[in-house]
């Protein structure tokens, strides 16, 4: 904790610098053509479990950390440069690393856009539930409470954007698979069929990585457009689980192989703005269903809805079903067949969000709920702005649920509170 505090008084001191000559450096880059622009923020938060969580962190802390963001952005000869990075201090774990979220460089020419490097990738019309979006999640931030921001990690990728009348074509080579950023233990405690309770590290979860050949890259690719307003897509993956969902022939977690096909539609709708989604994910390694160490093929399906039902109130509603293929070979063959989901898990998501005090105040709330599992997780949430350099935020993230096994049942020892205080430059 000691450490941390220290970086703490350095990192705020450079920021305070920062600030203080950040007139001087604007009026150096103006003579440029403005082609440099240099931003970031510092963030100090804290988070603490309301629950007795049995992770064996050393403390009853769930957040405990500082954050440093640098962003650079320059233009030469027609190529943007992007480059977006933290220092982050970490307590709660005893790490502090340097994370480069953006290191890209992006040329346009005709209709073609072309972005090499570190970037965030996402696409799909799920808010907070992800069908055909299957670039990586960090979970781990989201249920910290860090800012929704870090929910999309970052990946090395070569994005090619095609424009055209008829369709608009993304496809994205990364040569180099890029998992899920999931619960290994140390943070949050989950449930271990193995064990039949929840479990936290040690030992953590240290799956083997699929290995750095040509086979082993993902290729994603999306065609888009509109038609009359409605905004249509479709999709299709070629990679892997991310997450260690299955079992190696030495019992260790493992990715396994994963194929995806999907559509999305999206429109207004009544005042609002209506949306659809499915998608079909092919688990190549185990066609049959009968391969209890192999996650069995799913369908997936989304219907979302989005209206203001007053001046600066919203409400977001969705419907998601996860259908599982081949469902009677899994439980024929399954270990721990009473441990297995149903077979269409259905879940509903609930978002409120209201601004008042001229937007410099947001109270948020969002709720997924599972009547076939009968669990459900909450995330309220506030965030006010003091003024263009000052940001404050609180919230909660709860975990409820009748049985330990199921999806969010088994993170009811997570539950936790937080505060985050921000200052940009």
């Amino acid at each position: 904790m000691l450490y941390l505090l220290k970086v703490i008084i350095f990192l705020f001191a450079i920021s305070i610098s920062l600030t203080t000559y950040a007139d001087e450096w604007e009026d150096d880059w103006d003579e440029d053509e403005d082609s440099t622009e240099l931003n970031g923020f510092v963030e100090i938060g804290f988070g603490t479990y309301t629950d007795n969580n049995i992770v064996n962190t050393g403390s009853d802390l769930s957040l405990a950390e500082l954050i440093a963001r640098l962003e650079v952005s320059h233009i030469w000869n027609d190529i943007d440069f992007g480059i977006k990075g933290d220092i982050h201090a970490d307590s709660v774990v005893d790490e502090y690393e340097i994370n480069i979220r953006e290191a890209s460089a992006k040329y346009s020419w005709d209709s073609v856009d072309l972005t090499l490097g570190r970037q965030v990738l996402t696409w799909g019309t799920g808010d907070l539930v992800f069908l055909n979006d299957i670039f990586p999640k960090d979970y781990q931030s989201f249920f910290a409470g860090r800012d929704l921001e870090y929910l999309k990690a970052p990946s090395d990728a070569i994005k090619v954007a095609y424009f055209a009348d008829i369709a608009n074509i993304d496809l994205i080579w990364m040569p180099e698979f890029e998992p899920d950023v999931y619960l290994t233990g140390e943070r949050f405690s989950y449930f271990s069929p193995l064990v039949g309770d929840i479990v936290a590290a040690p030992p953590k979860i240290s799956p083997q990585q699929p290995s750095e050949k040509f086979s082993n890259s993902e290729i994603a690719i999306r065609i888009y457009n509109s038609i009359e307003g409605i905004e249509w897509a479709l999709y299709g993956y070629k990679g892997f689980w991310g997450q260690p969902t299955s079992i190696d022939s030495n019992g260790n977690p493992a990715f396994a192989k994963l194929n995806t096909y999907g559509a999305s539609i999206r429109s207004s709708l009544m005042g609002g703005i209506a949306n659809a989604e499915v998608t079909y994910y092919v688990s190549t390694q185990d066609r049959s269903g009968a391969n209890p160490l192999v996650p069995n093929d799913q369908t997936r399906f989304l219907l979302g809805y989005e209206t203001e039902l007053i001046p600066k109130l919203t409400l977001g509603l969705q419907y998601y079903i996860e259908h599982t293929m081949d469902y009677d070979k899994l439980l024929e063959n399954s270990m721990f067949a009473h441990y297995e989901q149903d077979e269409s898990r259905h879940l509903i998501t609930t978002r409120f969000n209201y601004r008042v005090m001229r937007d410099k105040l947001n109270l948020s709330l969002f709720v997924f709920y599972s009547p076939t599992d009968s669990d459900s997780y909450w995330r309220p949430s506030l965030a006010y702005r003091i003024d263009d350099k000052w940001r404050i935020d609180v919230g909660a993230n709860i975990f409820l649920g009748d049985e330990i096994h199921t999806f969010w049942g088994q993170f009811d020892q997570n539950d936790n509170v937080y505060v985050r205080v921000r200052v940009s430059f």
